[in-house]
């Protein structure tokens, strides 16, 4: 026992080394890279790629003024692309915010893609996005096509059409809503297929279809005349969100009181570098210039599919007035143009067309380089259960940034826990590079990714050909404040910072991108050039078959758990040549374990003996001493890579094991029967704790089905030190448990059918033959003694005569 037990630390010792040495080999750290910020301090030159002796741009045919001024303010305004209703073609309904020019939300309409986020907060009005009026009431500042809200009915049949913008929202089935926060609070004791009734007060301005100004500061103006309406909505169910306004309880610097700190919006962009002035790394934007960030752009192209926003930036370079620079910049956002047809598993039409301008409409040429920023708010759904597989040897984590260059460097996944280290270093860089700023690749994408869903900034499409848009830095960095609770679910995004640009006057600069949005199927992902992004591990190549295999089963079945179950079965049928083999190497081993003991004890001091008597043995029964290991090897691969595929399947989201029943009504989750996490301690029951916020049937079934197979594989002890080895094993298999408790109810079904058939397959096999040891053969030394005794018996014989 101590010379195997020696023998295994020493493999595993050479095993460990081994890996070590092999990541290395792959993955070798990185060199130190020269700070940007400080060269630039030095020489702002260095901080660029030079833009060449000719102005970047093309030229403004007209190159009017413009009617935008530097100092103007303009009203905020949301406006939304799409729909929620997927008959209607449409796969998003985007939400865009003329704060920053970003984009604030994006939902999928199909209705695969429902949230998990939202289990607590009712029935789905619509985001509505409500502002709180100081004389009373909830505001609308946005209704979305396609939503319960848009779809509402007048009861008295005098406006067509549903809620609108300017709307003010009084009551809902009579509880009074005197702020944004009773909308949320009312909204929350209803549910999904409910009708409700909405009382509002409508401004005339909004029958008219004017815009009307949501009231703000300590002097509101004079209330406009409105008309009360009453309207039934059916609230629906909500949707998920691959992109959302987001925020966290956190402490504020300054005052060190607990605040809500909202996080930046979605895919901001500012200036890095205007002439001389350069905004570094530690800061978002450059100083001393209004901030495109906080400022609200103006909207001057509102259509169905389309909206354009516009900012004016001017500064002035040593101290020279009468000729200052002018900048103006314009975000163009488009959809595609929608597929008629109750078509949502189509592999297009989850993309957002992002160009940017940068036109100069001064009188010198002017250096530019801008940033981009990326998504924000991605889903959190599973953020205590599900686990993504990275390339490396660290996990990855609930939300990472993905970038891929066009040629060259491979794919790079920055996990949240890497981000959220780099950030709390306050020594050194706080941000992540992601590629180093000597190379300068041309970007393929750059994103942020969730356990099933994906949010990309893509360079390389059909439609950026004619643009090569090089960058000088890309870091991954947290958008916000990191999570004190789970750090993993921390908000993370990146920044890009392009090349400096030189535009002449009545030129501009025009970069296209395309913003996918969606969920991680791998045709889907593919036809975007995402393929990297979905990854099963190192068994891959299994994983990828067998989950085709699933799916086509699903065709016929239309229910993922009898899937599993058959194509377990299937698996496991074609395995059974080499597990009946090993099941029958572990019935001999068992016969044979009472014959080796006698052997050990009998030749305890005599090892060669020993072994020349267990090699015969074991060769008069035709046993393997490592077939067991060899067979579990051949085994290994099929295992891990169903394991893996069933861990990363996006179908599995959101199909029930029995339709209609809430209990285990998403395999990629943990079947969730009963929420316990008030009983009992955060340790136990906390997001991050050993068993997590539910109680889980399946996972107990499945580790009583394995202490049963432990029970019947494993041979009865010999002596006392086998027991104690079974008892570690039996704790070891609890161990398991406890471990598998937040695994997906999908992989639990997988290990459950497995158990049962090992279990029915070794009841159903005959039992070999009783084993029946030649004395001749494996006790010499007593033979020898009893042939001694008798030629000295007969010796004596005949010296008596």
């Amino acid at each position: 026992m101590e010379r195997r037990f020696i023998q295994f630390v020493f493999l595993a010792a050479c095993v460990l080394v081994s890996l070590q040495l092999i990541k290395a080999i792959q993955d070798p750290p990185k060199p130190p890279q020269e700070d940007p910020d400080a060269l630039a301090e030095l020489d702002p030159e260095k901080a660029e790629i030079p833009g060449g002796e000719q102005p970047d741009g093309e030229a403004d045919p007209d190159r009017p003024p413009g009617d935008l001024e530097a100092d103007e303010t303009h009203p905020p305004s949301l406006v939304s692309l799409g729909s929620i209703d997927h008959t209607t073609g449409h796969n998003l309904l985007v939400t865009l915010d003329s704060r920053g020019a970003a984009v604030r939300r994006v939902e999928l309409a199909s209705p695969r893609f429902l949230s998990y986020e939202h289990e607590q907060d009712g029935g789905y009005l619509g985001h509505l996005s409500v502002e709180s009026l100081i004389n009373g009431g909830a505001q609308v500042r946005v209704v979305g096509h396609g939503t319960p809200a848009f779809q509402a009915k007048c009861t008295d049949g005098s406006i067509s059409g549903g809620l609108a913008a300017g709307d003010i929202l009084r009551a809902i089935d009579g509880a009074e809503i005197r702020h944004r926060g009773d909308l949320e609070l009312v909204l929350a004791t209803t549910e999904p297929g409910q009708t409700v009734k909405i009382e509002l007060d409508r401004p005339e301005a909004v029958a008219a279809g004017e815009e009307s100004a949501v009231d703000e500061g300590d002097n509101p103006p004079a209330k406009p005349a409105t008309r009360s309406l009453t309207f039934d909505v059916t609230l629906g169910q909500h949707p998920v969100e691959i992109i959302k306004p987001e925020s966290t309880l956190s402490q504020d610097a300054a005052e060190g009181e607990m605040a809500m700190v909202s996080h930046p919006a979605a895919f901001l962009t500012t200036l890095a570098r205007v002439g001389e002035k350069y905004a570094g790394h530690q800061n978002f934007e450059i100083r001393g210039i209004d901030s495109l960030f906080e400022r609200d752009w103006k909207t001057t192209v509102v259509s169905e599919n389309e909206v354009h926003f516009e900012a004016i930036v001017e500064f002035v370079e040593n101290g020279d007035e009468n000729n200052p620079h002018r900048l103006r910049l314009i975000k163009k956002y488009r959809l595609p143009d929608p597929v008629p047809g109750d078509n949502p598993a189509r592999d297009e039409g989850y993309h957002i067309n992002y160009s940017l301008e940068i036109h100069n409409d001064g009188d010198q040429v002017t250096d530019v380089a801008y940033r981009q920023m990326g998504p924000s708010g991605l889903p959190l759904e599973g953020y205590w259960y599900a686990h993504k597989i990275h390339r490396g040897w660290s996990g990855a984590g609930v939300r990472d940034v993905t970038w891929e260059a066009r040629s060259g460097s491979p794919f790079e996944m920055f996990t949240v826990a890497s981000i959220v280290s780099r950030a709390e270093n306050k020594d050194g860089e706080r941000e992540t590079l992601m590629f180093s700023p000597e190379d300068a690749p041309l970007t393929r994408y750059a994103g942020v990714d969730a356990q099933y869903f994906n949010c990309s900034l893509l360079f390389d499409h059909e439609e950026s050909t004619r643009n090569e848009i090089p960058l000088t830095r890309g870091s991954a960095l947290p958008i916000g404040p990191i999570d004190t609770q789970l750090k993993r679910r921390t908000n993370v995004s990146y920044k890009l910072d392009s090349r400096v640009l030189k535009i002449a006057p009545g030129h501009h600069v025009a970069h296209e991108f395309r913003i996918f949005a969606g969920p991680k199927l791998p045709a889907l992902l593919e036809n975007y050039g995402l393929e990297n992004v979905d990854y099963y591990g190192w068994f891959g190549f299994v994983s990828r078959p067998l989950l085709f295999v699933l799916h086509t089963l699903y065709i016929p079945l239309q229910n993922y758990g009898l899937a599993i179950i058959l194509l377990t079965v299937m698996v496991r049928g074609a395995m059974y040549p080499i597990s009946r083999k090993q099941t029958k190497n572990m019935q001999l081993q068992a016969q044979l374990a009472p014959e080796l003991k006698k052997l050990r004890d009998m030749y305890k001091d005599q090892p060669e003996k020993m072994a020349s008597a267990q090699s015969a043995l074991f060769k008069k029964y035709n046993f393997n001493p490592v077939g067991g290991c060899g067979m579990m090897f051949l085994q290994l691969p099929i295992f891990l890579g169903l394991y893996r595929g069933l861990a990363v399947d996006i179908n599995l989201r959101q199909a029930p094991l029995i339709p209609g029943v809430q209990w285990c009504s998403n395999l990629s989750a943990p079947d969730q029967l009963w929420r316990w996490d008030h009983l009992l301690p955060s340790f136990l029951a906390g997001p991050e704790g050993w068993l997590g916020p539910f109680l889980n049937i399946l996972p107990l079934v499945t580790v009583v089905l394995f202490l049963i197979q432990q029970k019947l594989f494993m041979p009865p002890p010999q002596d006392e030190q086998q027991k104690m080895q079974q008892q570690v094993m039996t704790f070891m298999m609890l161990f398991i448990g406890v471990m598998f408790f937040r695994v997906p109810s999908g992989l639990c079904i997988y290990f459950i059918t497995s158990s049962i058939w090992g279990i029915v397959e070794r009841k159903l096999l005959p039992q070999p033959k009783k084993v029946v040891v030649d004395p001749l053969t494996v006790e010499p030394d007593t033979q020898a003694k009893k042939a001694k005794v008798r030629t000295g018996a007969s010796t004596r014989k005949k010296k008596q005569k």
